[in-house]
């Protein structure tokens, strides 16, 4: 039995336990769950807003059900708190913080107030003439007389009815706003989806209620027991299908006879006139002509009404012809069954819960056996199609590699899952009539898209597909059958599994085979730490770390050191493993270098040394000699060293060059600053032309005219020639450029800042591929220089801009909550102002400065604590609070960045194209 997975979060908990009675949730709707929220965006409450007052009663007739729900799914723990307002009405709080419980019980009905004697003067306008002098009580309130009896019946047979009523007596006018509905087949009003249901005691207590203000007598009656089978509901939809498809079809024959009618009198309306005769203005025939063409376009827009009508008629019809194929479809009802198993359980686990708490749990019961009975019916629908022939798909007709044809397009299989296939998916070549696994694989992984086994249409084998692809084809379903059956899924899946069986036991999807290794040494360490990596990039639990101790000389190329690389591959090899991949990658923690390695079929060694002393040289794939003076393929290449002058310059033939003696070390540059250049040069997005004008900036050829023209100078003390300068806002907000002072001719240079001649350094030195940009993307905002200055000043001021509209946020909330606080006192104010002086409809203000007597708070029963406030408020009013203005404004464009002290480029700045 599937079992639903603990709530991750108090939201989904108490929204579970609200829904599980029968709320709603959402806007508009019976319930909503907000939070409040810390400086840091985290969320520290979580509330509930009960927006209707059926979920207040239902809310406060359950507080300890949802309390014990909310607990009993994923721990989460929730405080209902029930008050009632002075009309009886609940209100309900719900939240997780750290809150009093408070629980109201119900007040009792009010009694009548006794209306005190007041004077004539004060009362003249409150009191009523029909009113007796003397008479302290008034009159109890006669009913009114009963209009008739009324009888609204329930039973999952028929559904929900109300009978007694005739038309015209004004009862559908009261119960239509409630849901009831007319039917004349019936022959009394009822309740619409009512059939087959539990009854909707909402509904039938608020048509009851209603009713009974009325006037009318309304006995009600309840049978959940008389039912109809799954087999007759069925039987019955079937024929109203039929009648629905012979009532529609009707209705467009119908239609379209009157519309080719019609249509033959507009035109029959024109006889007589020649086609593209005008109208003789001034003539005895201009009426006639006028008329005639009037009704010609009246029949007309009358026959393209008639047309849509039988068109849609039409199609009305066709749905409910193919009503019962649809609804009885194999695969369709397969998806059913999942569903309604589904809820069986979910039925079943909410019967279970109700007998532990001792509560009656018929209404679980009942659905239970009708789950099980249409389960049962739609078993033997899928049972029946089997047997009819039917090929419904499953698991044990497909087998990894197979191509399986789903929405007109074969896709190869990867796995073979209980409920679905892992499929070849890639978006950006669909449509593809045949999509393979290689073309899902991207950068060494395989795209898949889970599809049920009720949505395919067809299987063909790999070796067929294959066959039909060579000759230039693309099966069909008939092909594809043919090729099923001479070659089913079990014969694929065994001649697959002996292959396996016949593998080297080592493999690289083995999870015991280590996938990675990871080296940590430090530049000019003396040691190093090798660890075996599985799949999750963890240490491998079967293979201890290896420690590796330097010899004479240190690992001053960290990783790339040849001695180092050396010994890395002689204990790959007498592991049975090689290197993997395209070479040595920084850790994410940026403390070591991770390579992939793979198992050997067979473990190759090193050959030993001639020379017992001597070290074994390092394998071919991993390291040079040491005595090589070339660098590692994986490394960036280092700036050669100068030759000394009194080296010679060649050695004779066959002669290997004599190592110098005291040479210093090649410089090493700094992995984790390689790193960083690489993903600088990636990140920048220029286009060719972007490039070029930040090199020009560099070298110190670019100048504004006074005019504003730009102009690049390739030969000193000549005008330049004119460059467009759409592409220098975009440089410039990306802090690549500045423009510089204007000098004595009133030209203004444009130089690079610290981070374009960075820019230009890393765009020389890897050679990115440039992005291709029209004009209009030239000008688009640039991405600033990874880690650069300006990337800096925009996240410190994205901080501040932070700051600040959190500090406004947390204004206007505290502005709000006052306001609210002030309105709130406000209505209470009115209320006791209202009660004094008899206003029932909120058009008139509180004067100003009023405060009532002793004698009309005793009269009137006013609380103390209003009547406190009503004085505090005449001596000291209090303004009503205004919310600030959240408006959100652009930030500040950042001032340009200082030019870059440092000497230009001189690179090309004399020579002429």
């Amino acid at each position: 039995m599937a079992v639903t997975p603990a709530a991750k979060t108090p939201s989904i908990a108490i929204a579970r336990a609200l829904r599980r009675l029968g709320l709603t949730q959402g806007r508009g709707k019976d319930f909503r769950v907000e939070g409040e929220y810390n400086e840091a965006g985290e969320r520290v409450r979580t509330r509930v807003l009960t927006l209707t007052r059926h979920a207040d009663e239902t809310v406060a007739a359950r507080a300890d059900d949802i309390e014990r729900w909310a607990s009993g799914d994923g721990g989460w723990s929730f405080t209902v708190n029930v008050r009632y307002s002075d009309t009886g009405r609940p209100h309900c709080t719900i939240s997780n913080g750290t809150v009093d419980s408070v629980r109201e019980e119900p007040p009792a009905p009010p009694a009548p107030e006794q209306q005190p004697d007041e004077p004539a003067a004060e009362t003249a306008v409150l009191e009523d003439p029909a009113q007796p002098e003397g008479c302290e009580e008034p009159p109890a309130k006669e009913a009114p007389p009963s209009k008739g009896s009324l009888t609204i019946t329930h039973s999952r047979a028929e559904g929900t009815l109300l009978e007694g009523s005739r038309k015209g007596d004004g009862v559908y006018e009261i119960v239509r706003p409630i849901g009831f509905r007319s039917s004349r087949s019936l022959g009394a009003l009822y309740i619409q989806r009512s059939r087959d249901r539990e009854a909707d005691m909402w509904r039938i207590n608020r048509g009851v209620t209603a009713l009974r203000e009325a006037g009318w007598e309304v006995t009600v009656e309840i049978d959940e027991e008389r039912r109809r089978s799954f087999e007759e509901a069925e039987a019955e939809r079937l024929d109203r299908a039929e009648e629905r498809a012979d009532r529609f079809s009707g209705r467009a024959g119908r239609a379209a006879a009157s519309s080719g009618a019609r249509h033959r009198a507009a035109l029959g309306a024109l006889d007589g006139i020649e086609p593209g005769q005008p109208i003789l203005v001034g003539h005895h025939s201009e009426r006639r002509h006028r008329r005639a063409i009037e009704r010609s376009d009246n029949h007309m827009r009358k026959s393209i009404e008639e047309q849509g009508k039988a068109e849609h008629y039409a199609h009305r019809a066709e749905a409910a012809e193919q009503y019962e194929k649809r609804r009885y479809d194999p695969n369709r009802t397969r998806r059913r069954l999942e569903k309604l198993g589904a809820e069986l359980r979910e039925q079943e686990r909410y019967r279970d819960e109700e007998k532990a708490a001792g509560r009656d749990a018929g209404r679980y019961e009942r659905r239970i056996a009708d789950l099980r009975e249409e389960i049962a019916h739609w078993e033997q629908v899928v049972e029946k199609a089997r047997q009819d022939g039917v090929k419904l798909w499953e698991a044990d007709d497909f087998a990894p590699g197979d191509f399986a044809l789903y929405s007109g397009t074969w896709y190869q299989i990867k796995r073979v899952n209980p409920k679905t296939l892992s499929i070849a998916w890639n978006l950006r070549l669909a449509p593809k009539q045949v999509m393979t696994l290689e073309d899902a694989t991207e950068r060494g992984n395989t795209w898949t898209f889970g599809i049920d086994y009720t949505k395919i249409r067809a299987r063909c084998p790999e070796a067929a597909m294959l066959a039909f692809l060579a000759d230039g084809k693309v099966p069909g379903t008939k092909s594809a059958w043919e090729a099923h059956e001479a070659q089913p899924a079990s014969e694929v899946r065994a001649a697959q599994a002996s292959k396996r069986k016949t593998k080297p036991k080592r493999s690289s999807s083995d999870p015991k085979v280590p996938k990675r290794v990871y080296v940590e040494c430090p530049l000019g360490g003396t040691e190093a730490t090798l660890t075996w990596l599985n799949g999750n990039s963890q240490p491998h639990k079967d293979f201890a770390p290896v420690r590796i101790e330097a010899g004479e000389e240190k690992f001053h190329r960290s990783v790339w050191s040849p001695g180092l690389q050396a010994d890395i591959a002689r204990i790959l090899a007498d592991g049975g493993y090689e290197v993997d991949g395209e070479g040595w990658t920084l850790s994410r923690d940026r403390t070591g270098f991770v390579r992939p390695i793979k198992p050997k079929d067979e473990p190759q060694r090193a050959p030993a040394a001639a020379d017992a002393g001597e070290p074994d040289p390092p394998a071919a794939d991993t390291a040079a000699p040491a005595d090589a003076p070339t660098q590692p393929a994986e490394e960036p290449p280092a700036p050669e060293p100068e030759q000394p002058v009194d080296e010679p310059a060649e050695q004779p033939d066959g002669a290997a060059p004599a190592p110098p003696v005291d040479e210093p070390a090649l410089p090493v540059e700094d992995p984790q600053e390689l790193r960083l250049q690489r993903e600088q040069a990636a990140a920048l997005g220029w286009s060719a032309g972007q490039a070029e004008f930040v090199i020009a900036a560099a070298a110190g050829r670019l100048y504004l005219h006074q005019f504003g023209s730009l102009y690049c100078r390739d030969i000193p003390g000549t005008a330049g020639r004119l460059v467009s300068n759409h592409r220098l806002n975009a440089l410039v907000k990306a802090g690549f450029v500045t423009v510089g002072a204007a000098d004595a001719n009133r030209e203004r240079s444009v130089l690079v800042t610290v981070d374009g001649r960075r820019a230009v350094a890393v765009w020389k030195r890897w050679k990115p591929a440039p992005v291709e940009k029209n004009r209009e993307q030239e000008c688009e905002r640039l991405r600033p220089l990874l880690h650069g200055v300006q990337a800096r000043r925009l996240a410190e001021q994205a901080a501040r801009d932070e700051v600040e509209r959190k500090a406004a946020s947390a204004a206007f909330q505290e502005a709000h909550q006052r306001l609210m606080e002030w309105e709130d006192r406000e209505d209470r104010l009115w209320a006791a102002w209202a009660k004094v002086h008899g206003i029932v409809y909120r058009l008139q203000r509180r004067p100003a400065g009023w405060v009532p007597t002793d004698e009309e708070v005793k009269a009137h029963g006013l609380d103390p604590e209003v009547v406190a406030e009503l004085r505090e408020d005449a001596v000291n009013p209090q303004p009503k609070p205004v919310l600030p203005d959240l408006k959100q404004r652009p930030m500040p464009e950042l001032p340009q960045l200082e030019p870059d002290d440092q000497t230009p480029e001189q690179l090309d700045l004399f020579t002429v194209a």
